[in-house]
């Protein structure tokens, strides 16, 4: 793993649900952080060996996962060159864990 393999800037966003003032809930996107990724591309062979069959665009984004300290989850999203790439699955790598793929489907 070399730092220079993580070289374009992403955006972690959350889905979440904010409180209106009359008593529901609205649907907002929350930023989490900026962070450093590896992006690989054509990647729908990965998808479906991982378990994942119903993808439209893949991209796998390759973070580090002890460095960035955020729990990533189905309701997290990557915003990238003013696409929205929502997470499928993540998979850890290596044995130290130090690299989370996190396997992104555009909408």
């Amino acid at each position: 793993m070399l730092a220079r393999e993580y070289n374009r800037l992403i955006e972690i966003w959350n889905k979440t649900h904010v409180p209106d003032d009359f008593g529901g809930n609205l649907p907002s996107d929350v930023f989490v952080e900026k962070v450093w990724a590896k992006i690989t591309t054509n990647a729908g062979s990965r998808f479906v060996n991982y378990g994942i069959q119903d993808f439209k665009n893949p991209v796998i984004f390759s973070v580090r996962d002890k460095k960035n300290e955020i729990i990533y989850s189905e309701n997290h999203f990557v915003k990238y060159q003013g696409k929205e790439y929502f997470i499928k699955g993540t998979e850890h790598r290596r044995l130290e864990q130090m690299e989370l793929n996190l396997f992104c489907d555009e909408s």
